[in-house]
C-alpha cells in the first residue's frame, strides 16, 4: 500500500476518477491533490468531497504570485475548513523559471506561512533553486513542513533532517544525474513520502510519458533499492509517514 502524497488530478490527460481508480489497482491507498491557486484549490476541495480516498491541498504556486490578492489569502481561509482539506501549498520559491521577481514570491510565502501558522495546517513547499531563502521564511512556521519534489545533497539533506521537515520524493529522484538518490540514506526515514507530481516527472522506467499517480510504485521502488528495504517495508513506512504529516484516516 502507497500513498501518492503528491499529484496533480486535474491537469491529468484521464479523468480523475479513471487516475485514481488505476492507482488503487496498483496498490496505492491514498492520493493527496494538490492545489495551484484558488480556482484549482476549490475544485480539489471537490474531488475530495466526492472521491474515496482522496484528499486536497490548498494553495498558490509562486508561478502564481503575482495575481495573488488578500481575498485570494481568504478564500484559501476558508478552503482549510474543508474535510478533505489536509494541508496548505503548494506555496514557496521558484529562482528558475517564475516569471514573478523574487519579492513578490517572498510576500505570498510569508503571507501563506502566517495563514498554515492560525489554521495549523501542514505546508507543502516548492523550492527550486532557491534552497536557502526558502529555508530562511521557513524559519518562522510553527507547522509540519513538507519539501515536495526535493533535491539537493549532503548539506541540504542534512539541515531538513535537523529540523524535522519530512521529504517528497518525486520521480526525478530515479534520474542518473539525481544528486539526492545518493543521499538518500542521510534522510530520516520517518520522514520520507513518496510522490509523482502528475503530469509531471515521470520515474525513470515510464520516463517520456505523461505522469499518473499508479507510477509512485516507481519510484517507491527505486527508494527502497537504494536505501536497502524490501518493497513492501517502504511502502508501509511511507504511507505511515503521509499520514502522520495529513492526519489521513489510514491503519498502517
Amino acid at each position: 500500500m502507497l500513498v501518492d502524497s503528491h499529484t496533480h488530478l486535474l491537469r491529468l490527460e484521464v479523468s480523475p476518477e479513471r487516475a485514481v481508480k488505476s492507482a488503487a489497482e496498483a496498490g496505492v491507498v491514498a492520493v493527496v491533490n494538490v492545489g495551484t491557486d484558488v480556482e484549482d484549490s476549490q475544485r480539489g476541495a471537490e474531488l475530495a468531497a466526492v472521491l474515496p480516498n482522496v484528499y486536497s491541498t490548498a494553495g498558490i504556486h509562486p508561478h502564481n504570485a503575482g495575481t495573488y490578492t488578500a481575498a485570494d489569502l481568504e478564500a484559501l481561509a476558508e478552503l482549510s475548513e474543508s474535510p478533505g482539506i489536509v494541508a496548505l501549498g503548494e506555496v514557496g520559491l521558484d529562482y528558475h523559471r517564475s516569471e514573478w521577481s523574487g519579492e513578490v514570491q517572498r510576500a505570498l510565502f510569508e503571507d501563506v506561512i502566517s495563514l498554515a501558522n492560525d489554521t495549523r495546517l501542514p505546508l507543502v513547499i516548492h523550492s527550486r533553486e532557491a534552497f536557502a531563502d526558502t529555508m530562511a521564511y521557513l524559519g518562522s512556521a510553527r507547522v509540519p513542513i513538507v519539501l515536495h519534489c526535493f533535491e539537493g545533497g549532503d548539506r541540504e539533506v542534512r539541515e531538513v533532517t535537523e529540523r524535522g521537515y519530512y521529504v517528497g520524493l518525486a520521480g526525478n529522484v530515479t534520474y542518473n544525474s539525481s544528486e539526492t538518490a545518493r543521499v538518500l540514506r542521510l534522510i530520516d526515514e520517518e520522514r520520507i513520502l513518496v510522490e509523482t507530481d502528475a503530469p509531471y516527472l515521470s520515474p525513470q522506467p515510464v520516463r517520456g510519458r505523461k505522469n499518473v499517480p499508479e507510477n509512485v510504485v516507481h519510484t517507491a521502488g527505486f527508494v527502497a533499492e537504494r536505501l536497502g528495504m524490501e518493497d513492501e517495508e517502504l511502502a508501509t513506512l511511507t504511507t505511515r509517514n503521509a499520514r502522520n504529516l495529513f492526519g489521513l484516516p489510514l491503519e498502517v
